[in-house]
């Protein structure tokens, strides 16, 4: 499988697909009625387009581009947002005060949840947690738990919220106010204010840069522009004249190019990210409305020809192989830390003791403590509970010089989180894996009998499965270099001497000159 890049256009009633490193139309997909703001899965195998006027959802395969289904949503649906999984998507209907749940997998409504109304654009947590929705007829945003498919929260904004992103380290929402000509930052551990930006005219749609976590980027309807945000001085830092009445927008993965529909003038402007100037602009043979961007999986043989104005397409591929390997299906991260870990000293010490290392071998699920429960509301995720040991090896020195080495495992780590465990057949297993990086975060505290330590762990759980994949290759591999042999000594050390590359001759053989130098 060979990897490019696309952005898919929203037109009249269809999507325009363009190879973003050649600026070339690669397609013209038909979908239905007044498409809005698509959005590409995570997995790049599919983009959903809602249908505003036929009040459904098409779903591109990114391969073919195709559409393989189209799913029938609420009144008017806008926007698409997709969980980091690319199992389920999440829309909404302005017309509906709604927002369809949508399992990806099977192209269907799995529940549907009301918010506020006229809900007009949706994002997802970065690490999945939260679902938020902006109400522009409610001049809010609504909270959603994505386990429970409830609102938890609603928070008041200003007038008539639009564009929605999360900053890359999770900590701030940003909501682009169309009525208010500005950009309400929210605290996600809150959900209160931060700060008010103001920004453009009629702002619409609001980006994060991928690669960059500093820069958002915000359409400006009624100015014609596109504001530049810092995440951290939250404010704007220049301001980037475009075409016509700009809408949608979204970033490279790569982060070096914006692209920004702009409908008035039918036309596509390109934004070099790191001049944030104007690198080339495309017509479009209709108002375009949404965009979104983004590495895709093509569908190419070895055979077929290479667009080498993709930088990132693999070139000089001599084959696909089928190679068995245990694909990741499903990973996410988690900290622990211990403050206060206490281990008694040894008794047949002489004190007092000196710390010399601390080791951790990689954590180890429990026996028998895993239970995997599945989410009725939540197809193809399940609760997943179990508890992780990591033992330890503490080196120790007594005031005689002695070692003492002491082995053991930190205390129980008790999980329990959702992960995507989709039912499979009898014969398929799923595998549950952790890895764990751990290290003594401070000096340890000596008493008399005991040492304390602040030890902190990364703790990465995998949902894993065996599986055969098909993958590009460059041939075999070359002959390898020969081996370099252990040098022996000779028995005879007469047979180094008399070898000169061995023993050279000795540039201090003869007594150095006078040094005229004074």
């Amino acid at each position: 499988m060979l990897f490019e890049t696309h952005a898919w256009v929203t037109l009249d009633n269809a999507v325009a697909i363009y190879n973003v490193y050649s600026d070339v139309l690669v397609a013209t997909v038909p979908v239905g009625t007044a498409p809005a703001f698509p959005k590409r899965t995570p997995d790049g195998t599919k983009v959903l387009v809602p249908n505003f006027g036929s009040n459904s959802v098409s779903v591109i395969c990114t391969a073919g581009n195709l559409v393989l289904a189209t799913i029938p949503v609420g009144l008017a649906p806008t926007s698409v947002a997709i969980d980091p999984t690319s199992t389920t998507a999440y829309v909404t209907n302005s017309g509906s005060g709604t927002v369809s749940v949508i399992s990806i997998p099977t192209n269907t409504v799995v529940s549907t949840i009301t918010v506020g109304s006229g809900p007009v654009d949706v994002t997802i947590a970065r690490d999945g947690s939260r679902v938020y929705v902006s109400n522009g007829d409610s001049n809010s945003v609504s909270v959603i738990n994505p386990v429970t498919n409830t609102v938890i929260s609603t928070i008041p904004v200003g007038t008539s919220p639009n564009g929605l992103a999360v900053s890359l380290d999770n900590t701030k929402l940003f909501v682009v106010n169309s009525g208010s000509n500005n950009v309400s930052v929210i605290n996600t551990s809150t959900n209160a204010l931060l700060s008010l930006i103001p920004v453009g005219s009629d702002p619409q749609k609001i980006a994060a840069n991928p690669v960059n976590p500093v820069f958002m980027y915000v359409s400006n309807f009624g100015s014609n522009s596109v504001s530049v945000i810092s995440t951290t001085g939250l404010n704007v830092i220049t301001s980037i004249p475009v075409g016509v009445n700009p809408l949608g927008l979204d970033v490279t993965g790569d982060g070096t190019q914006l692209w920004v529909t702009n409908e008035g003038d039918s036309s596509i402007s390109i934004i070099n990210t790191l001049t944030n100037t104007i690198a080339s602009a495309l017509p479009t043979s209709f108002p375009p409305r949404g965009v979104t961007v983004g590495r895709v999986g093509s569908a190419l043989s070895p055979s077929d020809p290479i667009d080498l104005t993709d930088p990132y397409q693999l070139e000089e591929i001599t084959e696909s192989v089928c190679i068995i390997v245990e694909k990741v299906y499903a990973s996410c991260l988690q900290r622990e830390c211990f403050p206060a870990f206490i281990i008694t000293l040894p008794t047949g010490g002489v004190p007092p003791f000196t710390f010399v290392s601390m080791t951790f071998s990689t954590g180890v699920i429990v026996p028998g403590s895993v239970v995997i429960t599945p989410i009725p509301s939540r197809p193809n995720f399940s609760r997943v509970q179990f508890t992780i040991q990591i033992p330890y090896t503490l080196t120790l020195r007594d005031s005689t010089g002695a070692l003492f080495t002491i082995t053991g495992t930190l205390p129980d780590i008790n999980k329990d989180i959702v992960m995507y465990f989709p039912p499979t057949r009898p014969e398929f297993d799923f595998n549950l894996r952790v890895e764990t990086r751990t290290e003594v975060l401070t000096s340890p505290v000596f008493t008399t009998t005991t040492i304390q330590l602040a030890i902190g762990s990364f703790v990465i759980t995998k949902v894993t499965g065996l599986v055969q994949l098909l993958v590009p290759a460059f041939g075999f591999c070359p002959e390898p270099p020969l081996c370099e042999e252990f040098p022996n000594i000779p028995e005879n050390p007469c047979l180094n001497f008399f070898n000169p590359d061995l023993t050279p001759f000795p540039s201090d053989f003869f007594p150095p000159q006078l040094d005229t130098c004074q």
